[in-house]
């Protein structure tokens, strides 16, 4: 084994975990916790690990770290080794009630609010000992799910476009509400589309600035709202908008959670603005994984829960 794999040697498959979590977090701290080690066992891993490799593989940024150029690389490659060993090894058993499987799912605030969190009490009462990690939705989230970052992602499906090969499910049709101040002089049910334009609007960064199944329609009629208040929350930008002209435009499931938090009341949006599909995607090489495809399943349970 040496001597086919004398790199090897050096380093055994809990260091890999540990050298993952690294370069991942860029963060000594919570790499530490992800393992189940403490800050001062993981510093003494990385200084272990830098001597194996031969590269300081993080090194000081202000008051953080970054990753070295080889850092770079080995993170791409665990990110598509670790999880075709961790399946190539592993026994497809699985017992909710006493397993400490690890759940990595990448989505925006929205699918945290109305489905992650639904799930994660599915979980606390049926797997105690399962973790759940959200990674915020990135321009990277579908490679994340493709090198095995990410178990799953909830997003809307066809924007962006998700790469062939994954499996993608449709969860619900989602269709919007306009969300406005109980102060607001507007007092009809519905938006028209002339109405919608003239008014100005508060908006949630999701893809290259955009909410895009909001303003895709819109860009196709040559039309554009007037945003004057843009952040990447549901959560802050509704508070934001409370004694404001301002309308927030959101999807259904997650208008329903903002209205409770604030003084806000629902309008129809313009006919013009349709309706969407929210997904599920995930990689064919969890499908014959029994914890995963368990933890899919409480997805749709909450889904269904409403």
């Amino acid at each position: 084994m040496t001597q086919q794999f004398p790199n090897l040697s050096r380093i055994d498959l809990n260091q890999l975990l540990a050298l993952q979590a690294l370069l991942e977090e860029k963060h000594i701290t919570r790499a530490a916790a992800r393992v189940s080690l403490s800050q001062p066992a993981m510093s003494r891993v990385l200084g272990r690990l830098r001597a194996a490799i031969g590269d300081d593989l993080l090194v000081r940024s202000g008051v953080g770290y970054e990753r070295t150029p080889r850092g770079d690389r080995l993170l791409q490659e665990l990110e598509a080794l670790l999880p075709r060993l961790n399946a190539a090894i592993g026994s497809n058993d699985f017992d909710p009630s006493i397993s400490q499987q690890y759940f990595r799912v990448t989505s925006t605030d929205y699918a945290v609010a109305v489905i992650v969190s639904g799930a994660v009490r599915l979980c606390r009462k049926l797997a105690p000992g399962v973790r759940v990690e959200v990674i915020g939705w990135t321009p990277e989230s579908y490679r994340h799910v493709e090198t095995g970052r990410c178990d799953l992602a909830l997003g809307v499906g066809s924007v962006p476009t998700p790469p062939k090969g994954l499996k993608v499910e449709v969860l619900y049709q989602e269709h919007f509400i306009c969300l406005i101040s109980v102060d607001n002089p507007f007092k009809n049910e519905r938006f028209s589309l002339d109405e919608y334009l003239r008014r100005p609007h508060a908006s949630v960064a999701i893809a290259e600035g955009q909410q895009t199944m909001i303003d895709r329609p819109l860009a196709d009629l040559g039309k554009a709202r007037d945003i004057v208040f843009q952040s990447p929350y549901f959560m802050a930008t509704a508070l934001n908008i409370v004694s404001t002209d301002l309308i927030f435009t959101v999807p259904m499931r997650v208008a329903l959670e903002l209205s409770k938090l604030a003084n806000l009341r629902q309008v129809l949006p313009p006919q013009e603005i349709g309706d969407f599909p929210y997904t599920m995607i995930w990689h064919p090489r969890l499908e014959g994984d029994a914890g995963q495809a368990w933890f899919r399943d409480q997805i749709r349970a909450t889904v269904r829960r409403g």
